[in-house]
């Protein structure tokens, strides 16, 4: 989890500033040229709409392994009282046993560079079993994803998420996915 922002400090510029330990509210950064105020670097860097496609594998910590492919929009970024600024997203995820999972949640883009990205997600959604049982019909899905800003439209990111119902039903076996994305901005 650390690797980032360590690639991040030893990639920086020593006239610029270089984050430290990122949280959900604020970015600390040292200036190791200057005594300035800390820039905060929670800020994502693109706010606009976008357009993501993922493919990967679903059950990666399971004996049989499925592939799984989707969408995702992103919607336009809101400000939450200067704290964070979340992207509300939608997004569809096919299994190859026939599962689908559609859901609706945020996410939001920690940028270590100008370049290099960390974002972690939450959604909730319906999951129609096609031979993973995961207990129930609402799943709720938390991940992560590190990325990388290719052009000022294209992002490609590489992301592990768990998908389970949070003890909401008798059985919750829930699955883990390991997913390469690519998103365009609209």
């Amino acid at each position: 989890m650390w690797a980032p922002i360590i690639l991040a400090a030893l990639l920086a510029s020593p006239t610029e500033p270089t984050p430290v330990v990122p949280s959900a509210a604020f970015t600390l950064s040292v200036s190791a040229a200057s005594a300035e105020p800390a820039t905060a670097l929670a800020r994502p860097r693109r706010q606009g709409r976008e357009l993501s496609l993922h493919w990967g594998t679903f059950g990666i910590a399971e004996s049989d392994v499925l592939f799984e492919g989707g969408l995702e929009y992103r919607f336009a970024a809101y400000d939450l009282a200067g704290l964070i600024e979340l992207n509300p997203i939608v997004g569809t995820s096919l299994l190859a046993d026939g599962g689908v999972y559609v859901y609706a949640g945020v996410r939001h883009e920690w940028y270590f560079t100008d370049r290099f990205f960390l974002a972690p997600s939450f959604a909730a959604g319906v999951y129609q079993d096609g031979g993973v049982d995961l207990g129930g019909p609402l799943e709720f899905r938390s991940g992560v994803d590190l990325g990388a800003r290719v052009s000022d439209r294209l992002e490609a990111a590489i992301g592990i998420y768990h998908l389970s119902n949070g003890g909401l039903y008798s059985i919750n076996g829930g699955a883990e996915s390991a997913l390469f994305s690519l998103a365009y901005g609209l």
